[in-house]
C-alpha cells in the first residue's frame, strides 16, 4: 500500500515486513505458504504492537493509543530508497519504541490525541494534498486547526475538567522543505486553535512532492514529534496530446511514475509500451512481466472506479497497446514497473496518446414512452470514425425493507478504545421471489462503492433462502449471489456510533440487479425524422476535429424488456460512439463506453384471444347472489382465524354453526379439512382427516364429473362454459380431498392402511399424474419407497432439493428442504450408505438451518 489517502493524509503510519512464510488453512492442502504485501505486513506490525502492550503491562508504563501509536512513529526507521508516502515514519523498531514509552511514561499529555485538520476545505481533511493541474500552479494558504481529545472518563469531577482548563501546551512548529512557511511557535488550549501555513509549489519539477509540518513541545523537543500535517503536490507533466518517454530504466523495487492531464475532450488514453531490450545481447528470448498501473481521483468517486492494472508479458522489441478510460483535466498516475520477480535488466519505451469524442450528456438516461434519447458528440482532438451503438445488459428493481429497521447497541467488545464510544447497529430486512433459478447482485447506493472514504463505520448483506440456508455476503463492494427459484431474503447491517446517523437509513432502498438473458441493442439514427420512420439508420462517418454530430437512439421495443420487469424498473447498459476498428491500436474506442439508463413503463394489456369463452348470464335473483355472497365471504373468512382464534376452539364452534346452514357447501366442508390437516399433533387426528375428507367425497359425483370432462367443450355455449366452471371446482376439491385422505393413510399405522393408501391414491392417478405434477411429490415419493423403488424416490427427492427454494407452495403438503433432507436420508439408511448419512447429517445444519446466520 502507498499513499497518500484521498484527504492528503499519509495513509501509511509505518511500515513493516512484508513477505514471510505464514500457516494456511488446511483446504489448501498445505502447512504454509509464501506471501507479500500488505496482508502480511499488518499482521506483523500487530504483532509489534502486542509485544509492546505485554511489556507496558508487566512494567506498569500506562497505555494509550496516543501513547503506542507515538512511541512507534517517533522510533520508526527511515528505510533507504523507499519514499515517505511508501514507509510513512518508517520501519517498526520494537525496542526502540519501548525505550520511548519509558521515557514519556510519566508525561500525563502523552495520553492527548492531537486531532489535526484543515479548516475550510471539504470535509475536513487531515492533509494537504495537491494533485489537479491549477491546484499545483498557484500558490495557497491554509488555515491548520489543532485539536486536543482527552480521554473520555466515566467519572468526571472538579478535577478532571480543572485539568482540562488548566491546559496549555507551547509548541514549536517545523516543516520539512522550502516551500513550506510555517509559524514558530504556538499556543495551544483546551478548545484547540488554529494556525496559518503556506504552501508554494510553483517551482517544483514534474513528479511527487512531499513535506511535513510537526509539532514539538517546545522546551522537550527530545518527546518527539506529537503531531504533525502532511503534505503531498503533484505536479504533472505539460498538458498535451501525446506524450512520449524513450528508454526508461526500470530497476528492482522501483516504480517509474509520470504524471499527465487529459486535454478537454479526452475519454480515453491508448498508453504504448516497448520492450527496449537488445535481441542480440539477450543469450536467452526470454519475456519479461511488466505491470503498468493508471489512477485518476476524480471526486466523489471509489478509488477502483477510475484505475486500471495490466500485466503485460514482452519478448524483446515487442509492443504492447492497451486502451485505458479517463476523464478529461483530471490528473492521471500512470506507473510502469517491472514484476518482482523479473530478473536483468529492463528498458522501455512508453507512449500516451489520447483519444476521443465527448458525448453531451455523457450518460443517456431514457424513459419509457420518451421514444429517443438524443446525445451531441464531439471531436476535440483529433480526427475520429465514430459508429453509435447502445446495448441494455442488465436491469434492477428498486426493494424496500419489509418494515422499518431496528437500531441498538452492540456487545461490549464493540466500543471505541479511545473514546470509549459504543458502537450501533441498524438492522433490515428485504424480501423477494426470485422467479427462477439464476443470479443477482444486490446494491446499496447510498453505501457501496467507497471503503475507507465512508461516513459509516461498515455495511454488510448476508444474503439467505426462504429456508433461512446462508447463500453468501455483500459488503462494499458487492458481488452476484446464485439462488435456486423461490424466496431470497436479505438482512443487512450498518454500524455507527451516533444513532441519528443509522436513523437516517431506516428505510433505505436498495436495488437488485440480475444480467438480461438477451442484450437488447438500440438503433442510433442521425435525425429524429430517421428515427420515427426506421430509414437510414446511423453508419459509420468521420467526425472532424471541433465539428460535432447528433445522436438518435431509440428507446427499446416493450416486446424485448423482459416480462419480469415491473414500471419503476430500470434497464442498464452502455453506450459508445467510436468505430472501434479491429486495425487500430489498442480498442479504438473508450473501453467500458458510457452509462445508459431506461426506466420500465407500465405495461399494455394483452388483447383478448379469438377463441375468447363467452361468459353466461348471471340469471340468479338478487337475493340468491347475496346469499352466495355472504356464504362465500363467511367460508372466506372461517380461513383467514389466527392460529391463536384456530387453538381456542374459535374454529370449531364457527364452523358448526356453518354447517347447518350450509351442510353440503363444498368449500366450507374443504376448509374443515384443511384445518384439520393442520392441527398439531398429526398423529391424532388421522382419523378426522379421512373422515372430512370422505365428507368432500360424498359431495361430488367423480361419474358425473368424468362424463363431462370426456367431452370438448363449446366455448360459444354460455351454459356449457358455466357448467364447466362448475365442474373445474368441482374436480379441484375431489383432488385435493383425494391428496390429502392419502396422506392421512401414509401416516396411519392401522391394518387396513397400507391399502387404504394404495386404493386412495388409485383414484387420484384416475384425475391427475401424480409422477409430473409437483403438487403431489410427496405422494410419488411415499408410493416409490414402499414399493421398494429406493432409488426412483431418491432421484424424485435430489431433483425437488435442487429446485426448492423455501417451500414448494403449490403442493398440498409443501416439502420444505429440511422434509426433503429427511425423507433422502430415510432413504439412505434402508439402503445402507452410511457415508452419506453421515454426510447428510452433517450437512444438514448448514442446509437447514433452524435460525439466520448472525453478523
Amino acid at each position: 500500500s502507498v499513499g497518500p489517502a484521498a484527504d492528503g493524509s499519509n495513509g501509511v503510519c509505518v511500515c513493516a515486513p512484508g513477505g514471510a512464510i505464514t500457516s494456511v488453512s488446511n483446504w489448501t492442502m498445505q502447512k504454509s505458504m509464501l506471501m507479500n504485501g500488505t496482508s502480511m505486513a499488518s499482521p506483523h506490525a500487530c504483532g509489534c504492537i502486542a509485544l509492546l502492550l505485554s511489556a507496558c503491562k508487566a512494567e506498569g508504563i500506562p497505555i494509550s493509543p496516543p501513547r503506542i501509536q507515538r512511541a512507534i512513529e517517533n522510533s520508526a526507521k527511515v528505510m533507504p530508497g523507499l519514499s515517505r508516502l511508501q514507509q510513512g515514519w518508517g520501519m517498526v523498531q520494537v525496542d526502540d519504541a519501548y525505550k520511548h514509552l519509558q521515557e514519556t511514561k510519566d508525561e500525563v499529555t502523552e495520553d492527548i490525541y492531537f486531532e489535526v485538520n484543515v479548516e475550510n476545505r471539504p470535509g475536513n481533511p487531515r492533509g494537504i494534498y495537491l494533485r489537479q493541474p491549477d491546484e499545483s500552479s498557484s500558490s495557497h494558504t491554509f488555515s491548520v486547526r489543532v485539536n486536543p481529545q482527552f480521554k473520555r472518563e466515566s467519572d468526571l469531577n472538579d478535577a478532571s475538567q480543572r485539568s482540562r482548563i488548566d491546559f496549555e501546551m507551547q509548541f514549536s512548529i517545523s516543516t520539512t522543505r522550502s516551500w513550506v512557511s510555517v509559524p514558530e511557535t504556538f499556543m495551544l488550549m483546551n478548545n484547540g486553535r488554529s494556525f496559518k501555513i503556506d504552501v508554494d509549489p510553483r517551482c517544483l519539477p514534474h513528479g511527487v512532492h512531499t513535506a511535513n509540518v510537526t509539532g514539538h513541545v517546545a522546551d522537550r523537543p527530545e518527546r518527539g514529534v506529537l503531531w504533525s500535517l502532511p503534505i503531498t503536490v503533484i505536479k504533472p507533466m505539460k498538458e498535451t496530446r501525446v506524450i512520449e518517454q524513450k528508454n526508461i530504466e526500470l530497476k528492482p523495487t522501483e516504480v517509474v511514475r509520470f504524471f499527465v492531464v487529459p486535454p478537454a475532450g479526452s475519454t480515453w488514453m491508448d498508453v504504448t509500451i516497448r520492450d527496449c531490450r537488445d535481441s542480440e545481447e539477450e543469450t536467452a528470448l526470454s519475456s519479461k512481466l511488466y505491470v503498468l498501473h493508471t489512477v485518476q481521483l476524480v471526486p466523489h468517486a471509489a478509488y477502483r472506479e477510475n484505475s486500471e492494472q495490466k500485466y503485460l508479458t514482452l519478448l524483446p522489441n515487442q509492443t504492447s497497446v492497451s486502451s485505458i478510460p479517463v476523464e478529461a483535466r483530471v490528473t492521471c498516475e500512470v506507473s510502469l514497473a517491472r514484476f518482482w520477480s523479473a530478473a536483468g535488466i529492463l528498458k522501455a519505451d512508453l507512449t500516451i496518446e489520447f483519444r476521443g469524442v465527448q458525448p453531451v450528456p455523457p450518460v443517456v438516461s431514457l424513459r419509457s414512452g420518451d421514444c429517443f434519447g438524443l446525445v451531441r458528440v464531439e471531436s476535440h482532438l483529433r480526427d475520429e470514425f465514430i459508429n453509435p451503438s447502445a446495448k441494455l445488459t442488465a436491469w434492477r428493481t428498486p426493494l424496500r425493507p419489509k418494515s422499518e429497521g431496528t437500531i441498538k447497541p452492540l456487545g461490549e467488545r464493540d466500543v471505541l478504545p479511545w473514546n470509549e464510544k459504543k458502537i450501533y447497529q441498524l438492522l433490515l430486512t428485504y424480501e423477494f421471489n426470485q422467479d427462477e433459478k439464476g443470479s443477482f447482485t444486490p446494491l446499496a447506493p447510498t453505501l457501496q462503492n467507497v471503503l475507507y472514504e465512508s461516513i459509516y463505520e461498515s455495511q454488510l448483506m448476508l444474503v439467505y433462502d426462504g429456508e433461512k440456508k446462508f447463500l453468501g455476503s455483500v459488503d462494499a463492494y458487492p458481488g452476484s449471489i446464485s439462488a435456486a427459484k423461490g424466496t431470497v431474503v436479505i438482512k443487512m447491517q450498518i454500524r455507527h456510533d451516533d444513532q441519528k446517523m443509522l436513523e437516517k437509513l431506516k428505510d433505505m432502498t436498495i436495488w437488485i440487479e440480475r444480467k438480461l438473458d438477451k442484450e437488447i441493442s438500440l438503433s442510433a439514427y442521425s435525425t429524429r425524422e430517421d428515427l420515427l420512420t426506421g430509414r437510414r439508420a446511423m453508419k459509420k462517418r468521420m467526425l472532424r476535429k471541433g465539428r460535432h454530430a447528433s445522436v438518435f437512439f431509440s428507446e427499446p421495443l416493450a416486446s424485448k424488456v423482459p416480462s419480469s420487469c415491473k414500471p419503476g424498473d430500470v434497464v442498464v447498459g452502455t453506450s459508445s460512439y467510436c468505430s472501434g476498428e479491429a486495425s487500430l491500436p489498442g480498442d479504438g474506442k473508450r473501453p467500458g463506453g458510457f452509462p445508459l439508463l431506461y426506466t420500465v413503463g407500465p405495461k399494455m394489456d394483452k388483447p383478448a384471444p379469438d377463441d375468447t369463452i363467452v361468459e353466461p348470464k348471471d340469471e340468479r335473483t338478487s337475493g340468491e347472489r347475496i346469499n352466495d355472497a355472504v356464504c362465500d365471504l363467511r367460508v372466506e373468512q372461517l380461513g383467514k382465524l389466527t392460529s391463536e382464534e384456530k387453538e381456542s376452539g374459535e374454529f370449531e364452534t364457527l364452523y358448526n354453526d356453518l354447517e347447518k346452514e350450509y351442510p353440503k357447501h363444498i368449500p366450507l366442508l374443504l376448509a374443515n379439512l384443511k384445518y384439520l390437516d393442520s392441527l398439531k399433533p398429526r398423529e391424532e387426528n388421522l382419523p378426522r382427516i379421512v373422515e372430512a375428507a370422505n365428507k368432500v367425497l360424498a359431495e361430488i359425483s367423480e361419474d358425473e364429473l368424468a362424463l363431462h370432462f370426456g367431452k370438448k367443450l363449446d366455448k360459444e355455449d354460455a351454459e356449457k362454459v358455466k357448467k364447466n366452471k362448475e365442474m373445474e371446482k368441482l374436480k379441484s376439491a375431489l383432488t385435493e380431498a383425494l391428496a390429502r385422505k392419502a396422506f392421512a393413510y401414509s401416516e396411519m399405522t392401522t391394518d387396513d392402511a397400507a391399502e387404504n393408501f394404495a386404493g386412495t391414491l388409485g383414484a387420484l392417478k384416475g384425475w391427475v399424474d401424480i409422477d409430473s405434477n409437483g403438487k403431489y411429490a410427496g405422494l410419488a415419493i411415499t408410493r416409490d419407497r414402499r414399493a421398494g423403488k429406493n432409488g426412483l424416490a431418491l432421484k424424485r427427492v435430489n431433483k425437488l432439493l435442487s429446485k426448492v427454494n423455501g417451500k414448494d407452495t403449490g403442493g398440498v403438503r409443501p416439502l420444505s428442504r429440511s422434509d426433503l433432507l429427511h425423507e433422502r436420508l430415510e432413504i439412505f439408511r434402508e439402503l445402507g450408505y452410511d457415508a452419506l448419512v453421515r454426510r447428510d447429517q452433517a450437512n444438514k445444519v448448514v442446509a437447514s438451518p433452524l435460525d439466520y446466520k448472525l453478523f
